[in-house]
């Protein structure tokens, strides 16, 4: 089983199942006996470490040190999931059956790019490619479609829009992510029973952002987070999916709705949406999901 700790990194964890450590009891305990905890890349290199764990050999008083240095720097773009049990739930009116799986909390925003493009800027810069729409111009005109009330310091938490779902399942894969699939969009907004919306049926301004000017901050409307305590569901951005939208599989399945909608079927749990996969939008962004293992 990999290792999943809020503090420790999606990289990280890899490279530490890679050294058949599945636990934070378990590094611990090697460190006691004075094992090698680790492999020749197990190194400082994107996971804040202080220095590699290579054959590490080092007393009991400085395992909490050397946990501190594992820990300081994880997770730097600061995006959280939360887990949505399987189980039997309801999709599209009909019973069906998903497996457990975890949703990021929020849509990627501007500053968590910003953050991304500090340590990965080469890969960044080769998922955005289009030559009109390269990340610099992205991350520009996402700006510019935040709502002018917005306060300075609140800009980078707004999303990224303007991402196609070609360049969302690419940085998906290099951040180890996926795309949520549709069922699992439907399901983290519309619980087990189907709800029209996280909280219920009123569709309501206090809970989501639509009919409004532009983007605003991730997490701004609390009032309609999930169950699971997933945010923004409804409204703010319309969200990528990894799902088609028809046999003809030529256009990508779009869940959510947005800022500038103002009608309600759009902004529901069920309500489908499609777009060409290469196509981008100043409404459209992306979430991240990933598996239980």
């Amino acid at each position: 089983m990999r290792l999943r700790h809020k503090l420790i990194s999606f990289d990280a964890a890899e490279m530490l199942e890679e050294a058949n450590i599945t636990s934070l009891d378990e590094l611990r305990d090697k460190i006691f006996v004075g094992q090698a905890v680790g492999a020749d890349d197990l190194r400082l290199a994107g996971l804040g470490m202080a220095k590699p764990l290579i054959n590490l050999r080092i007393g009991q008083g400085r395992v909490e040190e050397i946990l501190g240095e594992i820990t300081v720097g994880s997770n730097p773009l600061g995006i959280e999931f939360k887990r949505v049990e399987g189980g039997s739930f309801v999709y599209q009116g009909e019973p069906a059956e998903i497996e457990s799986f975890e949703m990021a909390e929020t849509p990627f925003t501007i500053g968590q790019m910003k953050k991304l493009l500090e340590t990965k800027e080469d890969e960044v810069r080769a998922i955005f490619q289009d030559s009109k729409w390269n990340i610099d111009k992205v991350i520009q005109e996402s700006e510019k479609k935040i709502a002018e009330d917005v306060s300075a310091e609140e800009r980078d938490n707004c999303p990224l829009v303007f991402v196609s779902q070609i360049e969302a399942l690419a940085l998906a894969e290099l951040l180890g992510y996926k795309l949520p699939d549709e069922r699992q969009w439907e399901r983290a907004a519309s619980g087990t029973t189907g709800l029209k919306r996280p909280w219920g049926e009123n569709l309501s301004v206090d809970k989501a952002v639509y009919k409004d000017t532009g983007t605003r901050p991730v997490r701004s409307k609390p009032g309609g987070k999930s169950a699971e305590e997933i945010y923004d569901l409804i409204g703010l951005v319309w969200e990528w999916t990894s799902s088609w939208y028809d046999s003809d599989e030529d256009i990508r399945v779009l869940r959510g709705g947005s800022w500038c909608d103002g009608v309600a079927d759009d902004l529901s749990a069920v309500c489908r949406s499609g777009y060409h996969p290469g196509g981008r939008g100043d409404d459209v962004a992306v979430r991240f999901a990933r598996p239980i293992k």
